[in-house]
């Protein structure tokens, strides 16, 4: 038997009888789908960023407050060897405004992936910082973004596809074009307790 099924063999018969026995969980019928089970939404994405026909993976980070507001960042690193743009960071701040309105107004109605896709909706404000190949200088500006996901078992916490979409604007001393840019993540969400629960 190969090594990586012995291993989920393990791992599955490690976990309690219920859990064992329902993969992936049922999605939760409440509305919330598990986004209250702590006050933070973390999440660690892998993907790719697509800015000006050229391809860079990505690695990406954020957090957000009860799933409303929060902060992200990303790395990415150009997987062309003869590309302009060697690698670059962006860090900023994002608001997703649908979740506590709906659930608030009772209009989380079901199913569960479309309740959380319109409610991961979400609006964005940033800097980047970009290191370009010898003898051009480094670049640095600010961005907007628009963006969402889709959670694949239908609850907060697990893994989700997100695309976001940003219009980069260059600091104008660097002599650089305004241009749009894409993220695509698979990524994984977890909801976590920070500081003492009341």
């Amino acid at each position: 038997m190969p090594g990586s099924v012995m291993l989920s063999w393990l791992l599955l018969a490690a976990l309690p009888g219920p859990a064992a026995a329902h993969w992936p969980p049922p999605p939760e019928s409440d509305g919330v789908y598990g986004r209250l089970g702590g006050n933070t939404d973390a999440s660690l994405k892998l993907g790719g960023l697509l800015s000006q026909s050229r391809l860079s993976a990505s690695v990406g980070l954020s957090v957000h407050y009860y799933s409303l507001l929060g902060i992200t960042g990303d790395y990415s690193e150009s997987l062309a060897d003869d590309a302009s743009q060697l690698r670059s960071f962006s860090v900023g701040s994002e608001l997703r405004p649908l979740f506590l309105p709906r659930w608030l107004l009772g209009m989380q109605r079901g199913p569960a992936w479309l309740d959380l896709t319109l409610d991961s909706m979400c609006v964005g404000f940033g800097a980047y910082f970009g290191q370009v190949a010898a003898p051009a200088d480094d670049t640095r500006g600010v961005w907007l973004s628009l963006g969402l996901g889709v959670p694949v078992i239908g609850r907060a916490s697990g893994p989700w596809l997100e695309l976001r979409g940003l219009r980069r604007w260059p600091d104008p001393s660097a002599g650089a074009d305004a241009h749009n840019a894409l993220f695509v993540y698979l990524s994984w969400h977890q909801m976590v307790q920070l500081g003492a629960a009341k």
